[in-house]
């Protein structure tokens, strides 16, 4: 198959996995919310920024090196693994050690064992990551998609009967290790293909991908403490309640960024780096992924915005009444955090991790004051907040990361997320225009899901053709 071909198969596979997950992640919420307080969720919270940080360090940017060197010999694989179980050990030992000083930090008691428990997913992601990304790297997203599906319902399943059992936080950390298990084996089972790695370890053949991991990690490290700062902040200025009132629309709002971004971003990553040689296709394929992503999110973040009170009512419940206004506000952080996005495919395919860590490194000087400010006035004032720096942010994103990569203007830049984000607005309002005589909760939803897609397509096919024409692109691919 060409490139092409590659490309709109591993979307379609990526999309069928995010949408199947992403419907069992809300499913998972419904039920949830019905059996665990909103304690419980600030807890798993705690529990998913501390391991979120250690993370960073997982594979020191291994898998994306491994990616972006497109030849790697046998030796050189086997030496990668056998680097990355070992961190991954280490890592599971270090993070049950000094979980304790979580539990200062916090003061939430029972912190300790929650973080142990999850922390063995290092070792039980390391064992089986680089048969992922080796599928990753050749766009051969069907058996990952598959692997993830399957190891997303075992997680699904057992998080449900958990919660239904009374097993209160705990139903959550036993479904994160069961989806982590359930992946490695699988991982081996559909996708090794006969491939073992050799018992050797050689520093000079895995000497350029830990320096270049290593820039990541770096960029990464800075970028994650801005990303999760707000869950730091509130985890000492809020309290545990206050925390998971905010923490979970916040997590429904990342979840829908990673259902639909990875499809365009896990995708366009190994395509750019596989093109990095010809500036004007990075140029028109990265801003072919910017207007694809922004035409995906902008419908969705703007329909949470308009619903969100039903979206609370029939998807959370009484007790996350107070999270509607948190939502409608971090739905408009969603959305332009998510312009941001396709930056990552570009920069680490062309190799700039350095520009990245800069730019990330200039925005702890902006995000973290402002979000304590936020903090200051409650759950309600960090949200905004949020919203506020990401708009502020935009230009200055292009003018450092965007125009020096891979040469784009600012008109055609900014008409990629303007175009679809005007006709999501306007297919809003007239949704929000017709459903305010409506009585029931989910008759005003479907109303006006129904209204507002119609809408957003019918804007779509007249005003943001280039995206229409990539559809079509697809359905022709599909068709072949």
């Amino acid at each position: 198959m060409s490139l092409a071909q590659r490309s709109f198969s591993a979307a379609r596979w990526t999309l069928s996995s995010n949408m199947i997950r992403a419907g069992l992640q809300f499913a998972q919420l419904a039920v949830l919310t019905r059996f665990l307080t909103p304690q419980d969720y600030g807890l798993m919270a705690l529990v998913t920024v501390v391991i979120s940080y250690a993370a960073l360090f997982n594979d020191l940017g291994l898998s994306t090196a491994y990616i972006q060197k497109q030849s790697i010999s046998d030796n050189e694989r086997s030496s990668l693994y056998w680097l990355s179980v070992s961190l991954g050990i280490f890592l599971m030992l270090i993070v049950s050690v000094l979980s304790p000083l979580a539990e200062n930090l916090f003061n939430a008691p029972g912190l300790p064992v929650l973080i142990a428990l999850v922390s063995t997913n290092f070792l039980v992601n390391a064992l089986g990551q680089q048969l992922r990304m080796d599928a990753e790297k050749a766009l051969n997203f069907r058996p990952v998609a598959v692997i993830e599906i399957a190891a997303a319902a075992g997680g699904f399943c057992l998080a449900i009967l958990g919660a239904w059992a009374g097993w209160g936080v705990y139903a959550l950390v036993a479904a994160s290790m069961l989806t982590a298990w359930i992946t490695l084996l699988l991982s081996w089972l559909i996708l090794a293909q006969g491939w073992r790695p050799f018992w050797r370890f050689r520093w000079a053949e895995v000497r350029w991908f830990i320096r270049f991991g290593g820039g990541m990690v770096l960029n990464n490290i800075i970028n994650h403490f801005n990303t999760t700062v707000d869950v730091l902040l509130g985890g000492r200025l809020l309290g545990a309640g206050q925390l998971g009132l905010y923490s979970v629309p916040r997590n429904l709002i990342l979840q829908i960024q990673l259902m639909v971004n990875p499809i365009f971003t896990r995708i366009g990553f190994p395509v750019i780096a596989s093109i990095q040689d010809d500036k004007q296709r990075v140029n028109d394929t990265y801003l072919k992924i910017m207007n694809l992503t922004a035409s995906v999110n902008a419908p969705v973040y703007v329909a949470l915005a308009v619903l969100a009170p039903d979206f609370v009512e029939l998807l959370l419940g009484e007790s996350f009444h107070d999270a509607a206004p948190l939502l409608q506000t971090l739905a408009v952080w969603g959305l332009l955090r998510s312009f941001g996005n396709p930056a990552g495919s570009l920069l680490f395919g062309l190799g700039h991790v350095r520009r990245a860590t800069l730019w990330n490194l200039g925005l702890v000087f902006v995000i973290p004051p402002s979000l304590y400010w936020g903090s200051l006035h409650g759950a309600q004032g960090m949200a905004l907040s949020m919203a506020l720096v990401m708009a502020v942010l935009f230009i200055p994103a292009w003018q450092f990361l965007i125009r020096p990569t891979c040469g784009a203007s600012l008109w055609s830049y900014s008409k990629q997320v303007l175009i679809p984000t005007l006709c999501a607005v306007a297919a809003g309002s007239l949704a929000w225009l017709i459903i305010q005589h409506i009585e029931f909760a989910w008759l005003r939803l479907l109303t006006g899901l129904g209204v507002g897609l119609a809408s957003y397509i019918a804007l779509s096919y007249f005003c943001n053709r280039e995206c229409m024409a990539l559809l079509k692109s697809a359905l022709r691919q599909r068709m072949s």
